[in-house]
């Protein structure tokens, strides 16, 4: 009996270890909704610095998806709260998203269909 549950628990151990967070590709109307509707969103602009300067949600964070410490840099948001990620067009976001998923985030929204301009034409602050 002792083998049998050693044997429950090892196999329960390792799914819970293969859980990932998955990514959740949202057109801009839905990630609005969304971010709209989700307590403790962070924004996450994976636009260049200067894309970001030239044009801001004041409420994002911009951590540019091609400076060689993204990595790095993901790490000061909360991988426990809710990340929507975006860009200008959704190339960058959609590249981004895995490797969010890769350092532990639980709930990641990606921009799809759209970008920057779409949050700010809506009103996202």
């Amino acid at each position: 009996m002792k083998a049998k549950s050693f044997f429950l628990f090892i196999l329960l151990s390792l799914s819970l270890i293969t859980l990932k967070a998955q990514t959740t590709n949202l057109s801009p109307q839905e990630f609005i909704a969304k971010v709209k509707t989700t307590k403790d969103a962070q924004l996450l602009d994976v636009r260049t610095p200067q894309e970001w300067e030239a044009g801001k949600i004041a409420t994002s964070n911009c951590i540019n998806f091609n400076d060689a410490a993204f990595k790095q840099q993901i790490e000061k948001l909360d991988k426990n709260k809710p990340v929507f990620v975006y860009c200008a067009a959704g190339g960058r976001s959609s590249k981004a998203a895995p490797i969010l998923q890769q350092a532990g985030f639980k709930y990641i929204y990606n921009l799809t269909g759209g970008g920057y301009k779409d949050l700010a034409n809506a009103g996202v602050k």
